[in-house]
Parts: C-alpha cells; structure tokens; sequence
C-alpha cells in the first residue's frame, strides 16, 4: 500500500517540473513544504477562485473581463517578481502568495475569454457553455464586469488568510487541503490545456490541409 509521504514526494516530483521549489520561499502547512513555492501556490489557487466568478458574466457582453481592475489585480504581482529579479529588493512569501492570488484570480476569466479566438474552441460543448459567443475588444462592454473580479480579490484575501491560519497547524489534513487543489490546478494548466490547444490546432489544420484551404486563413 502507498504511504502518506510516498504520495507527498509524488507531489513534490510533479512539483519540480514547474518550480524551483526553494525551502527559504515555500510555505509549510502541517510540518510539510507545499508542492509549489509560495508565489506558484498563489497563481493556482486564484486561477481556481476566477473560475468562481464565471457564473457572473455578462453572457450577452462580448468585450473582456474589465481590464483596468485586471491589470490593477495582475500588476503586483509582475512588479513584484520583477523588481526582486533585477535585485531592487527581496520579497516575502507573504507578498509572493497574496500577489500570485489576485495574478492567478484575474488571469483565468481572461485565458477562457481568449478561447474562442482557437480553432476548434466553439465546437466543444463544455467550452462553448462558459465562454462568449464571440470575441470583440469592445471596452465599454465587458464579459466580467469590475464588480465579479472585486468579489474575486475577496476571496483572494480570505484564502491568504486562511492559509496563515493553517500555517499554525501541525494537522497534516491542511496540508491535503491546500496541495490538493494547487496540484489540479497545476496539472490543469500545465499540462492539460496546453495538450487541448495542440491537439485543437492541429486537428483544425489538418481539416483545412484535406479541404485544399489556405491553412493560414482564419476567416471562418
């Protein structure tokens, strides 16, 4: 039978495949280090909460998620890791976590709203349920209004601090509870989806190589 660290080092291998894993920048919950470092933990927890807010789209909006409060959202988090790359100062897990949450929160309205764009996109009965009917970059009318993304930077801040809390547990059960979700959401996003748009692309080429179309041709 697996162990529990069996399963823990599992998860710690999958990890390394996207992240350094430094100890000095990941958090530990229930005696263990988390899979991801504490800014990664933050990118997929809040890819996860922006889906949350999909059921509060505009369906009949056709512009993109608000994008001053996307880029007011996404913005720490670039300047954070940039300033700490070009040596202007040293960041905390604190800030890399809160600012990978609001990141992760704001990007994934904005990755299924880009979705229609691929080929093959709308002939999917799962994606074509969430995403709109077309894509057009009409700022007046967004798909995610400010008001879901601000509801979604809550949740942000609920999340963080639920994770300080847990952060005071020597419970391994927290540790599951948050690993678990970062490591669908890794798996989701790393590999899954880039796996769909591959094998999406490809399939559409191949249908317009055996029709004699321009394969460069998007129009339709």
């Amino acid at each position: 039978m697996v162990s529990e660290d069996e399963v823990i080092e599992t998860l710690n291998w999958l990890g390394r495949m996207v992240c350094h894993q430094r100890p000095d920048r990941t958090i530990i919950i229930g005696g263990v280090n988390l899979p991801v470092c504490a800014r990664d933990t933050g990118i997929y927890i809040g890819l996860l909460i922006g889906y949350l807010l999909l059921p509060m789209r505009d369906r009949k909006s056709h512009g993109p998620p608000n994008l001053f409060i996307t880029l007011s959202m996404a913005l720490p988090m670039i300047l954070d890791a940039l300033t700490q790359l070009l040596g202007f100062r040293v960041s905390t897990n604190d800030i890399r976590l809160a600012t990978g949450l609001l990141f992760g929160t704001a990007m994934s309205p904005l990755l299924i709203y880009s979705l229609p764009i691929l080929p093959l996109s709308q002939r999917l009965p799962l994606i074509r349920s969430v995403t709109p009917e077309k894509v057009e970059f009409d700022y007046a009318s967004s798909w995610i209004g400010g008001r879901a993304l601000v509801l979604g930077s809550l949740m942000d801040f609920a999340v963080f601090s639920l994770i300080k809390i847990m952060e005071r547990e020597e419970r391994r059960i927290f540790y599951w509870l948050i690993s678990l979700p970062i490591m669908a959401s890794m798996i989701l996003h790393v590999f899954v989806l880039p796996i769909f748009l591959i094998i999406s692309l490809l399939t559409y080429l191949v249908a317009r190589f055996r029709r004699g179309e321009n394969l460069l041709d998007y129009s339709d």
